[in-house]
């Protein structure tokens, strides 16, 4: 498959941000902005395309771990959570092709240069992008640039200088003056998607399947683990439905496209409330109405990120034939087979697993429950027969 990377984390960082105000209550795009200051930093630094590249990544995804800890940041301290999150965003880092260009950025992306950070790392052990992205983290949590003035900016970079030799180091925050002027952040930050989605850094190239394989594999546990009820869903539907796919003679583009598809189908609940994903009975209907937003969000996320039939084939895994789902209220004639494919492979996933409010059901009893789908015109009934044949073993 021919990728951007980058424009798929891009994409995904409104669900990181969604994530992060969880818990530090950021405000709307901070993942970019974090991003396009790291971008600036970088060119100061004379990065080369591939390393500014590797240094997006990183800056895209240095709170990634959040999504599978933010709870711990109720009963630790401030350093002892920054450092669990770090270390389980380092960990999904692992995950990237090219983590060996970028080993430890996200470990140490809170560490002041002082030594009293997270891991006590000083200056010199502390990796040239992990500086850069906790300079340009740091500002974006303390400051508001929505309405920042010049007074506000001078400001800024007086409590920046004021941080030399304890938080920061002087070619760091001589990086961030150099190139990040308020004239440049008044007139950029206006244009931000743009300036991310259309900078002389971004690469387009070829993706091995099994590199495609690890990326989405990155994306599912980030996403199965903003609730541990459903921890493994994401990869459970990406691997139906590609055996299901390879059922049906798809070539491996194919069944690529739709484990992809599997994978990010409810990307989207990262933008709900933990409370709701996490509540351990039956939600009531207006909690249900809440929740099922998440297939718009999962629709706008993977608009956003340019995956062609990828974005319908996971957004609509809660349409029904009848046209009675959601988000769209889609009828039969609007969804193709992979669109209906999914839909009960999620279904099939959902049902089998074990919930707070109910046991897993046997394969059998799921079958039952699917048939009775069909009848009511709901599902694809050769579908669910073809699962019956495939999983029923």
């Amino acid at each position: 498959m021919k990728i951007c990377f980058n424009h798929l984390l891009l994409a995904f960082s409104y669900a990181l941000d969604c994530v992060e105000k969880d818990y530090c209550y950021i405000s709307h795009f901070h993942g970019k902005r974090v991003t396009y200051f790291s971008m600036k930093m970088g060119e100061y630094f004379q990065l080369n395309q591939e390393e500014i590249n590797h240094l997006l990544a990183c800056a895209i995804l240095h709170d990634n771990g959040m999504s599978e800890y933010y709870k711990d940041g109720e009963h630790l301290d401030v350093n002892d959570f920054l450092k669990v999150h770090c270390i389980a965003g380092e960990r999904n880092m692992n995950y990237l092709p090219f983590y060996h260009h970028i080993e430890d950025v996200v470990l140490y992306h809170h560490e002041r240069i002082d030594g009293k950070g997270p891991f006590h790392k000083v200056e010199k052990d502390i990796p040239l992008y992990s500086q850069i992205i906790h300079l340009a983290d740091w500002v974006d949590i303390h400051y508001s640039f929505k309405k920042m003035d010049p007074i506000g900016y001078q400001k800024m970079l007086n409590d920046i200088k004021e941080l030399e030799g304890i938080h920061f180091s002087q070619k760091v925050i001589q990086a961030f003056i150099s190139t990040l002027t308020f004239e440049v952040i008044e007139q950029d930050l206006y244009t931000l998607n743009y300036e991310l989605k259309n900078n002389d850094y971004l690469i387009y190239r070829e993706i091995p399947h099994s590199q495609v394989l690890s990326i989405c594999q990155l994306f599912a546990h980030i996403i199965d683990s903003k609730s541990p009820h459903t921890r493994s869903h994401s990869t459970g539907v990406a691997t139906l439905v590609s055996q299901m796919a390879m059922y049906y003679d798809n070539d491996q583009d194919k069944i690529m496209q739709l484990f992809i598809a599997g994978v990010l189908h409810d990307v989207g609940k990262l933008v709900i409330d933990r409370d709701i994903l996490e509540k351990p009975a039956q939600l009531t209907d207006c909690e249900y109405t809440y929740m099922q937003t998440h297939a718009y969000y999962t629709y706008r996320i993977l608009t956003d990120m340019d995956l062609g039939d990828i974005v319908h084939w996971a957004s609509f895994h809660h349409e029904k034939l009848d046209g009675s789902g959601y988000p769209f209220g889609k009828v039969g004639d609007e969804l193709d087979f992979n669109d209906r494919l999914m839909a009960c492979c999620d279904i099939y996933q959902a049902l089998t697993e074990k919930r707070p409010y109910k046991e897993a059901l046997s394969h059998q009893k799921t079958i039952e429950i699917m048939r009775n789908m069909a009848t009511m015109n709901k599902i694809d009934g050769q579908i669910v027969e073809d699962m019956n044949k495939i999983f029923g073993d």
